[in-house]
């Protein structure tokens, strides 16, 4: 069969490229995929990530966050590896469509297997095809313009971000849901499909794109000639700055996620799942291009000329408050407020408008400030900013996590560690016991996934067994308040493997004698985080009832080919409010009585203690000790790793955290100033065919054009 002709070089023409719908279809679902994986990402690592084993091996929300940064800087990073591949040898279209394939195995992994594995393996795939097509479609876009309607190339990569975000938008609605609801499997499958579908679409254009060639040695040429290299240092100065905005960012999808898990998410009559917040960064946008298009950029530039690095500059500076704020909704949490979400969305006002600053204007000033045939290359330098940020942020929490206290058994046999916290006047302790012993028998991969699909999960007590995890309710710690303090409610759920949506209800179980006090007394008892002011001194007692699903429902058995009749799920939790002015014991918690393998390091968990005092625990100070070991066994107290800490800590918490990247960005800003004068932009654009006719390039007239190009580029002004 005969290779179909393409065209070689925009047409001479002022309408818009017939390839532009296709591009911006790929790209509207390709962000689906993309956005919908990475908004449930952090919470799937926190609260449903598995072992080998197939029970539940959640990581802590600082190595989560360190996951998620880490993966992110990799999708930002093999941009510049998928640029190469395009603009020396495949060209941009073979290189999309290749790169897609491995993207969408990507999604293949995630939906399959649950665990760190599955992960790993996911992420890489995803990172090595979303990133290698990132510099190629942006690229792409811009090649189908030549120097006659090369003015619509503002509009039209407006459009090409508001797909963008309305992918975003369309996916961190839903597919938070489809994790609440049907499970990781479900989410990350859907996102998956949505791939699927963005690589035909974008193989549908395929006959009215403009294919630029690959530069071959014309590329290499012109990249390590001293102009190229030039253009790359210079363009890279900027990036650098731009890197500090995109490690504040990103943190949007990690940082601010786990934050909202702890506050009021009540708004507009419904309770949003923490994931889900993050939707409101797209839709922002997709309001605020039309906005600064026709009002705030032309307004500015009454003021004083807007540049392409003026509107970068003002970006650093508006992204400033957008993280002072998460640190004042953090100093209200440590007090034991419950800040309604309504204030994280004023920090994503201030970070969107600083994306539209930044973001839409970095990309089209890479796009032009490369030379033809270094486009790609180019914008994959531009995307290693976000790299770099992500890199930045991923090393920060890093670098301030403190390991969790563990040890290493040395003989089979029963361990006992006691944990000691004390609060400065109190001591409390408590004991957790490890039976060491061979390692026990591990379900296969393949198995794995199967019994995964069939939502079942591997009962830690009996080898090769399934059961379905129950869902759980948490009514809180022990608290202690002075007398006639309003007392907040804070309740907690997980679904385990149950489907449905949750209801929750509060009452009380006891109170102190001569209270009135009475469920009327509870404010919001059907949320998740109640009022109510105590009338007399003592203890109540107060339970937390989850409902998972409204009402019974029939499903198939897979294994029994029967319908089975299922009920709502409800699960219970007690807590208790102690009203006195006295300073009470800590109450200590060394974690659960567990199995383990000989040989593996286990890492001890005491942060369910708690200062009934001081929630926050702030004022508490631990340690572990060896209360028993096995006959033969070397360990002692001094063998336990990290033994002063109750469990994985954080040496960077709290508001101090935020408002350690709000000064990185105000410093970024104000060092960006001298260097946006120094910098002297210089337009390059694609050539375009003569008489609107294809005009196939060979390898002796490509360099010639290349040298024309450059000849005829003008510098613009800074």
């Amino acid at each position: 069969m005969a290779d179909v002709p393409h065209l070689t070089a925009p047409v001479k023409t002022k309408e818009m490229p017939k390839g532009i719908p296709y591009i911006i279809g790929n790209e509207a679902a390709e962000r689906y995929s993309f956005y919908g994986m990475k908004a449930i990402l952090v919470i799937f690592m926190t609260k449903y990530l598995m072992d080998s084993d197939g029970a539940r091996a959640p990581m802590t929300e600082t190595e989560a966050t360190t996951w998620f940064h880490l993966f992110n800087s990799a999708v930002y990073f093999t941009p510049l590896l998928g640029a190469i591949v395009a603009d020396a040898f495949l060209g941009k279209y073979k290189t999309i469509v290749s790169l897609s394939i491995v993207y969408c195995l990507g999604h293949l992994a995630l939906a399959l297997d649950e665990t760190r594995l599955g992960l790993a393996v996911g992420l890489t795939l995803i990172a090595i095809g979303a990133g290698g097509i990132k510099p190629c479609v942006s690229a792409h876009v811009g090649d189908q313009f030549g120097k006659t309607n090369g003015h619509l190339l503002t509009k039209i990569f407006g459009w090409f971000y508001f797909s963008i975000n309305f992918g975003a938008f369309a996916s961190q609605i839903m597919t938070p849901i489809l994790l609440d609801l049907y499970g990781p499997h479900v989410a990350f499958g859907v996102p998956g499909g949505l791939m699927l579908l963005a690589t035909i679409v974008f193989w549908m254009g395929r006959r009215v794109f403009i294919h630029i060639p690959a530069g071959g040695m014309a590329f290499l040429r012109e990249t390590f000639s001293k102009e190229g290299l030039k253009i790359i240092g210079r363009l890279c100065i900027i990036y650098l700055f731009v890197a500090v905005f995109w490690a504040l960012f990103d943190q949007s999808g990690s940082k601010w996620v786990l934050q909202a898990d702890r506050m009021d998410r009540n708004w507009l009559g419904f309770e949003w799942l923490p994931s889900q917040i993050n939707a409101i960064n797209p839709i922002m946008i997709m309001v605020f291009i039309p906005i600064f298009t026709w009002l705030i950029y032309p307004g500015l530039n009454k003021v004083f000329p807007l540049t392409p690095l003026r509107k970068i500059g003002i970006g650093f500076f508006v992204a400033v408050p957008s993280f002072v704020i998460p640190a004042w909704i953090e100093m209200q949490i440590n007090d034991g407020e419950l800040p309604n979400i309504i204030w994280q969305i004023l920090a994503y006002v201030f970070l969107t408008a600083a994306e539209v600053f930044i973001s839409i204007t970095a990309l089209e000033f890479s796009y032009t400030q490369a030379p033809k045939k270094m486009k790609s290359l180019i914008l994959g330098f531009f995307l290693m900013s976000v790299s770099l940020g992500n890199l930045f942020t991923a090393g920060v929490n890093h670098f301030i996590q403190n390991p969790a206290p563990s040890f290493k058994p040395d003989v089979n046999g029963t361990y006992v560690l006691r944990l000691t916290a004390h609060d400065g006047d109190n001591n409390a302790t408590d004991t957790v016991t490890y039976w060491v012993g061979p390692k026990q028998a591990e379900l296969g991969f393949f198995k794995k996934v199967w019994h995964g699909l069939r939502g079942g999960k591997r009962d830690g007590n009996a080898a090769g067994t399934i059961s379905k995890a129950p869902p759980e309710a948490n009514a809180g710690l022990l608290r202690a308040v002075p007398p006639g303090t309003p007392v907040r409610m804070f309740g907690s759920a997980a679904k385990g493997d149950a489907k449905g949506s949750f209801t929750y209800r509060w009452n009380f179980v006891a109170v102190p004698e001569g209270s009135t006090i009475t469920d009327a007394n509870l404010t919001a008892a059907d949320s998740r985080n109640p009022v109510f002011t105590p009338d007399v001194k003592g203890d109540y007692k107060l339970e937390f009832s989850v409902l998972v699903g409204n009402e019974a429902s029939y499903h198939l058995n897979p294994e029994t080919g029967q319908a089975e009749l299922i009920k709502p799920f409800v699960a219970k939790d007690t807590t208790t409010i102690r009203v006195t002015r006295k300073n009470l014991a800590p109450v200590a918690s060394a974690g659960s009585d567990q199995n383990a393998s000989l040989g593996s390091e286990i890492k001890l968990n005491g942060t369910g203690t708690t200062d009934p005092n001081d929630p926050s625990g702030g004022s508490l100070t631990y340690e572990w000790s060896v209360v028993s070991a096995p006959e033969g066994s070397k360990l002692t107290d001094e063998s336990i790793k990290g033994r002063t800490f109750a469990g994985p800590t954080s040496k960077l918490k709290g508001p101090n955290y935020y408002l350690f990247f709000a000064g990185a960005m105000l410093v970024a800003g104000l060092v960006f100033i001298p260097v946006a004068r120094w910098y002297q932009p210089k337009e390059y654009l694609q050539d375009e065919a003569d008489d609107g006719k294809d005009a196939e390039e060979s390898p002796e007239n490509t360099d010639d054009s290349d040298d024309a190009a450059e000849d005829d580029a003008e510098p613009d002004k800074a």
